[in-house]
């Protein structure tokens, strides 16, 4: 999550609840299969975006989705 937050540089407060679930989700996902979590492998799957004042991420259009 902090290196998440730094790469795109804003505070934990601006992120909206799914935003973080996204996040969580992708490192717990990650984490079991013994894959290290990465900001670059983060960004394979998902793309930032912006609403009311709100960071959160949505999937990338060319990735599949993670379940």
């Amino acid at each position: 999550m902090a290196h998440i937050l730094h790469y795109y540089g804003f505070h934990i407060s601006q992120m909206s609840p799914p935003g973080m679930v996204r996040v969580r989700h992708f490192e717990f996902l990650c984490r079991s299969h013994g894959i290290e979590p990465t900001v670059e492998r983060f960004r394979v799957f998902y793309q930032l975006n912006r609403n009311t004042g709100f960071y959160s991420f949505g999937n990338r259009g060319s990735a599949k989705k993670i379940f």
